[in-house]
């Protein structure tokens, strides 16, 4: 299991950088601040949907790995607290959604200016604290001494 996290982080991590670099782009050159919220909130909201999905039939749209991590999950924490916690998140993001769909249609963002290297810091401080939060859940893996076999894992 620990392989599986490794290589989902590492996923995780290109396409991080992958975003950061065109949106690095996209700013230097003079893109349009509502373009560039609108499709945040458009992807908030394929987001949402996504965990929707993933809640009511238990697949990932995905990689392989991906649904063997949700398999993990689901076997390690138990379904009944598996979904309380997907519920949890699931309305964390739609109150992102919504308040950002709200800001997007009720402020005049064509007014501000954004600074590439400035503006972006607090996406490389998201993104290093996902990583430590990420490595000390593969560490914690060690402490895990459940009887969840690789045959449920792997289906």
């Amino acid at each position: 299991m620990k392989q599986i996290k490794k290589k989902l982080l590492l996923q995780n991590n290109l396409i991080m950088f992958l975003l950061i670099v065109l949106l690095g782009f996209y700013i230097e050159l003079w893109g349009s601040v509502p373009f560039l919220f609108g499709f945040c909130c458009a992807v908030l909201w394929i987001l949402v949907v996504n965990m929707i999905y993933t809640m009511w039939t238990k697949k990932v749209i995905g990689t392989r790995a991906m649904q063997k991590d949700l398999n993990f999950k689901i076997d390690r924490h138990g379904e009944k607290k598996w979904k309380v916690k997907a519920i949890i998140g699931l309305i964390f993001i739609f109150v992102l959604s919504t308040g950002s769909t709200i800001f997007y249609f009720q402020w005049d963002l064509g007014a501000l200016n954004i600074d590439f290297p400035q503006d972006t810091i607090s996406l490389f401080i998201v993104w290093l604290f996902y990583n430590i939060g990420e490595i000390r859940r593969i560490k914690k893996l060690n402490e895990y001494d459940g009887d969840v076999s690789d045959e449920s894992i792997q289906n």
